[in-house]
């Protein structure tokens, strides 16, 4: 099995504000949306698709109407990362698809570092989310970049232009993508 990184630009403020916020019609607009993927996801974890058993739907609900945090670590990330993609724009993943999580460390981070920007791959997928709950113990990882850093790092990711490696050269898209709205970026790995 091939494993990767997904990065999503989102407000991290409003994703903050809608995890506990109880706003059912989010929570049925998040589940509505992604029932179809959520539920091969529920089928691939042998959970049950019941209303109220542990599984995905159930962890959405948990974050969004602000319920107690009852479920494995691991249900709960991947149902943030439906609501985070329900909020956010999805990031071109092209060069991190797959890519093992030490060529991030050794080879991305120095190179992303190189340029002076203050980011690096692995607080994205391991730094943890940007709201609470249980830790997954495997999968997914969780990380993210708050719009303050993210902003910071855009002139210095520009200026490395072409001549960047083609990783740098797409987190600096990410960057400015991110930068011109204000938001930060939080990424998965899985």
């Amino acid at each position: 099995m091939s494993y990767g990184v997904m990065a999503y630009a989102v407000d991290i403020d409003k994703l903050k504000a809608l995890c506990g916020s109880g706003d059912n019609q989010t929570r049925r607009a998040v589940c509505g949306r992604f029932r179809a993927d959520i539920s091969r996801s529920n089928d691939w974890f042998d959970l049950s698709g019941d209303r109220g058993a542990p599984n995905i739907f159930t962890a959405i609900e948990h974050l969004i109407m602000g319920n107690d945090k009852t479920l494995d670590g691991y249900l709960y990330g991947y149902g943030f990362k439906y609501i985070v993609e329900f909020s956010g724009r999805t990031l071109d993943n092209g060069p991190f698809y797959p890519c093992p999580s030490s060529y991030l460390s050794d080879t991305v981070d120095p190179a992303i570092r190189a340029t002076g920007a203050g980011l690096s791959m692995s607080d994205l997928i391991f730094g943890g989310a940007p709201v609470t709950f249980p830790t997954p113990d495997d999968f997914p990882a969780i990380g993210h970049w708050t719009a303050a850093e993210v902003a910071a790092a855009d002139e210095p990711l520009r200026a490395a232009g072409a001549d960047a490696i083609e990783e740098v050269r797409t987190v600096a898209g990410w960057v400015t993508h991110a930068t011109g709205r204000s938001q930060g970026i939080v990424g998965f790995y899985h």
